[in-house]
């Protein structure tokens, strides 16, 4: 993958960057999400922000299964030292989805702003006026 990749492929998510700084993950309907999966994805993000300041927009389907694993780690921990993501926005299309994300972030506090949205104008808003200028 070089710099001009704008969209990756993963096992669990499609991660595309759609604008300078912006990154779309997208977690596909009926998949089951698990620490393996989410560091793919960790790493596919570092790849399509080319390892600069960047937001990410993480949009989870109806439904979406997942192993408890992922709720008992801070996937961002790797990078704390150099991270690079300066804000998250979340869409979740069930209450579920929504309870297990807040319930991350109250074990997990991250440096980080990050916000939960209904859809995905509103989150991507918020996002590009979370970039730096």
């Amino acid at each position: 993958m070089n710099a001009t990749t704008t969209l990756i492929e993963t096992r669990l998510a499609t991660m595309e960057r759609v604008g300078p700084g912006l990154i779309v993950q997208r977690f596909r309907a009926g998949v089951k999400l698990d620490l393996v999966g989410f560091e793919e994805n960790r790493v596919a993000r570092h790849t399509l922000a080319e390892h600069g300041p960047h937001a990410m927009l993480t949009v989870f389907p109806e439904g979406i299964d997942f192993d408890l694993a992922v709720t008992t780690r801070d996937h961002f921990k790797p990078e704390q030292d150099n991270l690079q993501l300066v804000a998250l926005a979340l869409v979740a299309h069930d209450t579920l989805a929504g309870s297990v994300v807040q319930l991350f972030f109250s074990y997990f506090p991250q440096v980080f702003t990050h916000a939960m949205f209904e859809n995905e104008a509103e989150a991507l808003s918020w996002l590009r006026a979370q970039l730096p200028a």
